[in-house]
Order: structure tokens, then C-alpha cells, then sequence
């Protein structure tokens, strides 16, 4: 195989990765009026590090106050956008919460930047003013696809850490370990290991001092009740799955794991059934 054949195909399956764990959705689908929600795009809201970042609300146009739930989207940590979170935004919304898919800083920006800019979009839903704007009551959760779900574990953690705990999370197909160790559970793609790594800003997993930090597992008792949704034969190993359940029963923390038979990832997990039990899951830990 020349060069130039060679370069080809690891681009094309750079960009297969990406579409993969993004779900390729389009950023802004057409969607038809619903009668039960107000949309509201682009509002903005400050980033971690006084920048400004963006976010789409789903609101119920039913009485409130509502539940609130942060939606952060994939794209292994460089792509993507909040538009792909529109279709579970929507579900959400329909169901009474007030849904809001929100923006953080991607690559270059390593780890911490997108878990604090998460944690930001937190505590902006809890300041009295957005409260009273969106309707909202003191509770909050957070969902994640794919990356979105490694870093929702993360700014739950977190949170929970600095006495700000939110009430559930949702994560789908996230990754429990970013450790070296971790890389080789089930038969993961190489390429994987290179989306970690450009994540925490590591040239080699076995030499990443933030590699555990960054990993959910590792601090799983400072989970509040957790959802996991995940693929049978996907993307991420279902064994990173299991491992982050194992940390949560070990830790007596409240959780579950469904496990979807077939290759889907992300957002394409979502279906009747799992959109049920997602919504039923967070009624159950909304305060």
C-alpha cells in the first residue's frame, strides 16, 4: 500500500470514529411544532473560564416549577455540538423537564476544562434569576452520550465534592477507566486509547498521572443514583460498563445498567424503551 493510500484510510477512519461516537446527527433536525414545550437556542451562559458558551432549553409549557437536566453531547471530546442533543431534549421536555443541551470547550482544551464548564452550566440552572426564568425547581441532573457521558460522570462527581451534589445521571456508553490498564478491557479499537489521550493531555496512558482522577470508576462513591445505558457489542467494551457498576455496588451507591443487545452507541441507544426508563429513573431521583 503506498503513502498515500495508507494516509486515506486513517483519515477516513479518524473521521468514522467520530461519526460513530457523535452519532453524526445533524446539528440542527427538523423537528415539528410541539404544543407541550417552548424551545428557546442560543442562550448564553458563562464557561468555567469566563468565556462565553451556549445552550438549547426545552421547557414544559405545563405549570411548574420543573426539574432541570443537563444534556452534554459526544464527539470524543472534539467534535460535536448541543444541536445533537435536540431529539432527548425534546423527550425530555415532554415528560415536564426542563431540558438544556449545553456547550463546553473541546480540543484543544484538555481535561479538566470540559467537566468544569459542565459543572458552570450547573451551578448558572441553580442561580435564582435562571430559576425564575426557566421555572425551575432546586433539582438538577445531568445526561451524557459517549464522551458527554465520561465527562457527566465526571462533573457529577465533582459537584458532589464540592458540596454542590446533583440529584442523578444519566450516562450512555460511557467509558468507566481512562488507565492504561482499563484501555486493554474487552477488545477495544487502537484508536481509542489516542481519543483518551488527547482528552487529558497525555502522550501515553501508563504515564498519565490524571489518567485515574479523570476516570468515573475511580471515584464512583461519589456518584449521586446512576443510569447506565450501553451497547452489547458497541464502541466502548460493555467490560468498561460493568466495571463502573461494580464500583458503584461496591460503593452502595443507588444505580442500574440496561444493556442493549446490538452495536448502537451514544444516542443511538435511545429508543421507547430506553427513553421509558430513563425518564421513569429520573422522576424517581428528582427532588
Amino acid at each position: 500500500m503506498n503513502r498515500i493510500a495508507a494516509r486515506a484510510m486513517a483519515v477516513a477512519g479518524t473521521i468514522g470514529l467520530i461519526c460513530v461516537i457523535a452519532s453524526c446527527s445533524p446539528s440542527r433536525p427538523q423537528e415539528t411544532p410541539d404544543p407541550a414545550i417552548t424551545v428557546e437556542n442560543d442562550i448564553p451562559y458563562p464557561g468555567a473560564d469566563g468565556g462565553d458558551l451556549q445552550a438549547d432549553a426545552c421547557l414544559p409549557t405545563s405549570s411548574g416549577p420543573h426539574p432541570a437536566v443537563v444534556l452534554v453531547h459526544g464527539g470524543a471530546f472534539k467534535e460535536g455540538d448541543r444541536g445533537t442533543m435536540s431529539r432527548i431534549c425534546r423527550a425530555l421536555g415532554d415528560q415536564g423537564f426542563a431540558a438544556f443541551a449545553v456547550d463546553y470547550r473541546l480540543l484543544p482544551s484538555t481535561y479538566p476544562a470540559q467537566v468544569e464548564d459542565v459543572m458552570a452550566s450547573v451551578q448558572w440552572l441553580r442561580e435564582p434569576a435562571q430559576a425564575e426564568r426557566f421555572n425551575l425547581s432546586r433539582s438538577v441532573s445531568i445526561l451524557g452520550s459517549s464522551a458527554g457521558a465520561i465527562i457527566a460522570l465526571s462533573a457529577a462527581e465533582q459537584l458532589r465534592s464540592a458540596s454542590a451534589p446533583v440529584d442523578a445521571v444519566v450516562a450512555l456508553s460511557p467509558a468507566g477507566s481512562l488507565t492504561a490498564d482499563a484501555a486493554q478491557l474487552g477488545d477495544p479499537r487502537p484508536d481509542l486509547e489516542q481519543v483518551v489521550q488527547e482528552y487529558l493531555g497525555c502522550d501515553d496512558l501508563s504515564d498519565c498521572a490524571i489518567a485515574g482522577e479523570a476516570s468515573p470508576a475511580t471515584s464512583a462513591d461519589l456518584l449521586p443514583p446512576t443510569l447506565i445505558i450501553h451497547g452489547s457489542d458497541e464502541l466502548i467494551p460493555l467490560q468498561q460498563a460493568q466495571l463502573l457498576d461494580q464500583s458503584l455496588q461496591t460503593a452502595g451507591v443507588i444505580h442500574d445498567l440496561i444493556v442493549v443487545d446490538g452495536q448502537k452507541h451514544g444516542l443511538q441507544l435511545l429508543n421507547n424503551d430506553t427513553r421509558a426508563g430513563i425518564v421513569r429513573f429520573l422522576s424517581d431521583h428528582s427532588s
